[in-house]
């Protein structure tokens, strides 16, 4: 099997694109299910609501497959520590 190599700062520019892109879709499933949320509630109703409801249905054990599975590639590679320390070191210089 060869091996393959990657500079450092390509695989940093590969996880800082994954944890955008990861972070962006579940920001936009979590919008997404609020709407459903308030559809369910009768806050929002109509034909068009109930049709829009009924395709995520039939759809949100993917989408929730698909954010399990950006979670684990995102732990994988090793993006979620990063975040984290990078959380601390931005705390750390906005307090100086």
């Amino acid at each position: 099997m060869p091996n393959i190599h990657v500079s450092d700062q390509g695989l940093q520019e590969l996880k800082e694109s994954l944890a955008r892109a990861g972070e962006d879709y579940k920001t936009k499933l979590k919008k997404l299910q609020n709407v459903m949320s308030q559809i369910t509630s009768g806050d929002i109703k109509g034909d068009l609501a109930d049709d829009l409801k009924a395709k995520f249905d039939a759809k949100e054990e993917i989408f929730t497959a698909l954010a399990q599975t950006i979670d684990d590639a995102e732990e994988y590679a090793g993006v979620k520590g990063t975040k984290f320390v990078n959380m601390i070191g931005d705390t750390k210089a906005v307090m100086k």
